[in-house]
């Protein structure tokens, strides 16, 4: 069932991205934690979903999907694009907490993508 397959990747985008925003923009410290900042996370994260939601639309989509590697990278790539454009930079220069948000994205996609909490669709 199509439908069901992208609101999984939705839901999955969602899990795993708003944490890794969230919990870079207060560089670790939980009590800097504000509604700002999870609303921005969020942000990140739906648009994120929306995205990769699209692109599973493409034919060409499931080859990417199929391999652990490739949706990780596509995930880091598509997270510091959006969180670049989302919001300013809270560390580093201007593009470097997208990227760090970008790359830690991916490495959780991927090292989730390994445990029965990474499984899509089954």
């Amino acid at each position: 069932m199509v439908l069901k397959e992208e609101i999984s990747l939705f839901t999955h985008t969602l899990a795993k991205i708003t944490p890794t925003c969230l919990m870079l923009m207060v560089q670790g410290n939980f009590l800097a934690i504000s509604l700002k900042h999870w609303g921005i996370a969020f942000t990140v994260s739906i648009i994120t979903g929306l995205i990769l939601v699209v692109l599973s639309l493409i034919k060409r989509f499931e080859d990417i999907k199929s391999n652990n590697y490739s949706m990780a990278g596509l995930v880091a790539f598509v997270t510091a694009l959006v969180d670049f454009n989302v919001h300013h930079s809270h560390f580093g220069g201007v593009t470097t907490e997208a990227l760090v948000t970008g790359i830690s994205a991916g490495l959780l996609w991927l090292a989730l993508s390994f445990t029965p909490l990474g499984k899509k669709n089954d």
